[in-house]
């Protein structure tokens, strides 16, 4: 009996080490925006609880370190020291020095921008720190129109409407006011677009929604196509802000392969791999299904191999168009999708 319950043990520790992995890689995570933070300003312990709550439904049990900061802080103030801590962390114990992934949502796709480019100030030795690849999901680097909204808001400057204050109070859960917006204020997308400008050597795979969240209330207020927070040009890595409604200029957001609105450039080394039509954007992360998915890049090894099954045919609302999809995508939320795939 003991014999079998050392093997039974020694089973669950190799499947916990196999979970926190990507293609024999460790994960690390990355959080989004927290609009509570502006109000409770937590501290250390509770922002390592809320990080673990932000990616509990899925990434959590599949990462080897999670990282924190609040969103009370700038990205190069506050949080810019909390990443370099967390950072000189994971290079004394080794975690990455076999490669590491690491996965962003939102605004951990800024945060994670500017801590990279800082990897030589902060004396970080890079054969012991290897960055394979890096997954964005709803990826913030371009800002959002959003931010600038509240951002006017709390300055009490322009002409706000009503609307407008009900869509941030949607996404705040409260009205800014002076100096309590926090990341916000490099969230905008003119801020946000200046932060960490020169290129990267890392790929940065990019995985974006158009679903809808708050009952549509932001998706006026926002630049082109969204997951209802985050506009498309931001979350494809379009080198531009402007009003896109794709990742790609001949696949559109439904997978049909005819022209559509997409971007004119994408940043360095940033390549959209999966749009969802109906993923908005705590989608994005969790585990819910939310309709099919089409392939932007796709039979190509970027860090890790990335090689999604898909089919293409004429669907019944396509028009006569080809429609290419994920194949049984729909069965399985985004993330599941990406983890599935990649993890080999």
């Amino acid at each position: 009996m003991k014999t079998k319950l050392l093997i039974a043990l020694a089973i669950l520790m190799i499947s916990a080490t196999t979970q926190a992995k990507i293609a024999g890689k460790n994960v690390v995570l990355i959080h989004g925006f927290q609009a509570s933070d502006l109000q409770n300003s937590p501290n250390v312990t509770q922002q390592k609880q809320i990080a673990d709550a932000y990616f509990s439904d899925y990434w959590l049990s599949r990462s080897e370190a999670n990282l924190y900061w609040t969103s009370k802080d700038r990205i190069t103030g506050g949080i810019k020291d909390a990443i370099r801590t967390q950072f000189l962390t994971l290079e004394s114990q080794g975690t990455c020095s076999q490669g590491c992934v690491f996965v962003t949502h939102s605004t951990g796709d800024l945060v994670l921008r500017d801590a990279l480019s800082r990897l030589g100030q902060w004396g970080i030795n890079q054969n012991n720190f290897k960055v394979i690849t890096v997954i964005d999901l709803a990826g913030a680097g371009g800002g959002t129109e959003i931010a600038d909204i509240a951002s006017s808001i709390a300055q009490g400057s322009g002409v706000i409407n009503s609307a407008q204050k009900a869509a941030i109070n949607a996404v705040l859960g409260f009205t800014p006011t002076s100096g309590s917006i926090g990341v916000l204020n490099d969230l905008r997308p003119g801020t946000a677009r200046s932060i960490a400008t020169s290129n990267s050597a890392v790929p940065r795979l990019r995985f974006v929604g158009e679903g809808t969240e708050f009952f549509g209330i932001t998706k006026p207020f926002i630049s082109g196509s969204d997951d209802s927070v985050v506009p498309m040009h931001s979350a494809c890595g379009a080198r531009y802000k402007a009003a896109i409604d794709s990742c790609s200029n001949s696949v559109r957001v439904n997978g049909q392969l005819r022209s559509s609105n997409g971007p004119s450039s994408l940043y360095s080394n940033h390549y959209p791999i999966l749009m969802g039509e109906g993923t908005a954007h705590s989608e994005t992360i969790n585990n819910s299904t939310s309709g099919d998915y089409t392939t932007v890049t796709n039979n190509t090894t970027q860090g890790l191999n990335i090689d999604f099954s898909t089919t293409t045919g004429k669907k019944w609302w396509s028009l006569w168009y080809n429609v290419r999809l994920v194949s049984n995508g729909g069965n399985k939320s985004m993330s599941a999708n990406i983890y599935d795939t990649l993890n080999n």
